[in-house]
């Protein structure tokens, strides 16, 4: 899962929105000259703002840096206020998601120093999304019949989920995060709602989780 402490990201400005006056001044053509994969990463995602809100969020929290606020990502993208109200979720155009990520271009950071902290993992995002895309209709009975014993319950859905992390990233990830980062919802609730389990399993799957490595995990605690 793309949440867990073993996986390496590049480092971004933390969760602020960097200052204009601290962007590159190329940082347009920088991104013209690397733009396939943010384009291939927006249609694989269908432009929904949760995916790379969550794409974002990984990328500052595998880095030490705080998760970005809703109102830091509406920024970046430069959301308008119909686009915010939209009908199951807010979605984005190709053009602001190359814009989001041109201010994200440090002053400073060659192409090349660009292209190796954040495009590569844009292009693991890619591959992450069409392995999710592609396995999630097989994991998603089992996920709810999971979600369905266990009755939404919290604690129960992180202790699973612990099991699917490597022993080096089982303390390193507290349950704060899990419900914040990984289901999108305060730490303070008890109930994790279904919807927000299976995205948030969905959104944080990496080419490792397939149906054969999660489905004697959901079984065992199943019983």
């Amino acid at each position: 899962l793309t949440s867990a402490p073993s996986h390496t990201m590049p480092v971004i400005p933390p969760g602020e929105p960097t200052p204009e006056d601290n962007v590159h001044p190329e940082a347009k053509s920088i991104i013209e000259s690397m733009k396939e994969p943010i384009i291939e990463f927006h249609k694989e995602v269908g432009g929904k703002v949760k995916s790379i809100h969550d794409l974002l969020n990984t990328v500052a929290m595998t880095n030490g840096k705080p998760p970005f606020p809703p109102q830091a990502v509406a920024f970046l993208l430069n959301l308008k206020e119909e686009q915010v109200k939209q009908e199951g979720g807010p979605t984005c155009e190709e053009d602001q998601l190359l814009d989001c990520f041109a201010k994200l271009v440090p002053k400073g950071d060659t192409p090349e120093i660009f292209e190796e902290k954040v495009i590569s993992h844009v292009k693991e995002g890619v591959k992450r999304v069409k392995h999710a895309n592609k396995t999630f209709p097989e994991l998603e009975p089992l996920l709810t019949g999971l979600h369905e014993k266990k009755e939404g319950d919290a604690e129960k859905l992180y202790a699973w989920f612990k099991d699917l992390l490597p022993e080096e990233g089982k303390d390193g990830f507290p349950k704060e995060a899990f419900m914040a980062v990984v289901m999108g919802v305060d730490p303070k609730e008890s109930i994790i709602p279904l919807k927000a389990f299976l995205n948030g399993i969905k959104a944080n799957m990496d080419e490792s989780d397939t149906v054969e490595k999660l489905s004697p995990i959901i079984s065992k605690h199943m019983e």
